[in-house]
């Protein structure tokens, strides 16, 4: 079985992935496919196939969404679907969204027994303006593990502040746990706020009986997902108040 156009490689964690455009025969995709990765382990050749869609508004002027991701394992005559996620937002009388953050797609060695922990992180959202977005941050171990982090992302957690000049948020805690966030919470006396705040997720109760290594990876890749969102938010909204300046 041959693997069309590969374009990109790198590597995380001791696996090297490689990026292609068409992925084989036999590899169901469902919507827009925005990313396919290939990597060898123990179990073999395995690709990884991320889709998605916003639909068009029904009759009735509501709107639908959807993710959609699979692993496979590409030896033999025909590829052999491990695993399949499908997660969507239904009948949104407002904006829908459901969207796969590509900065949370890693595939890792974290065990050390030849089966790579697959990551992938995605948003939902039904919405009339710029807010918090529900977020999952979930990782398959082989056919039947699945663990789990749930919460909200950074989106419209930092604004431009005219008198100040600069952007204002309220930061991201040290960490999730709860003792963290309402920490944050008094610092900067915002009472009555819900948890989870803005890039923070609620538990880890899926990890209950998950090895060490794959929640300490977790609770890291989450805070660098958000991390990242704030960073990449601040260079696009200051880049906006440049072009409107000139």
């Amino acid at each position: 079985m041959t693997v069309a156009c590969a374009s990109a490689v790198w590597a995380d964690e001791g696996v090297t992935l490689t990026a292609i455009d068409q992925v084989p025969d036999g590899v169901e995709v469902r919507g827009k496919q925005i990313g396919a990765y290939t990597w060898s382990d123990q179990q073999g050749i395995n690709l990884l196939v991320l889709a998605e869609q916003v639909r068009e508004r029904d009759d009735d002027g509501t709107q639908s969404a959807f993710v959609y991701a699979a692993q496979y394992l590409l030896d033999g005559d025909r590829p052999k679907r491990v695993w399949m996620l499908y997660d969507d937002v239904q009948h949104c009388e407002f904006d829908a969204g459901a969207h796969f953050n590509t900065d949370a797609t890693r595939v890792t060695d974290l065990l050390g027994d030849g089966v790579s922990p697959v990551t992938v992180g995605y948003s939902r959202a039904c919405t009339s303006d710029v807010s918090p977005n529900d977020f999952k941050l979930i990782m398959h171990v082989g056919k039947s593990q699945k663990y789990r982090l749930r919460g909200v992302d950074r989106s419209g957690a930092s604004w431009w502040d005219e008198e100040a000049g600069a952007l204002q948020s309220m930061p991201l805690p040290k960490d999730c746990s709860i003792a963290a966030q309402q920490a944050l919470v008094s610092q900067y006396k915002e009472q009555g706020t819900e948890l989870p705040l803005p890039g923070c997720y609620g538990d880890e109760q899926d990890f209950a009986k998950a090895p060490k290594p794959c929640l300490d990876f977790m609770r890291q890749h989450w805070l660098a997902v958000m991390q990242k969102q704030d960073a990449d938010s601040a260079q696009l909204q200051t880049q906006d108040r440049t072009d409107d300046q000139e």
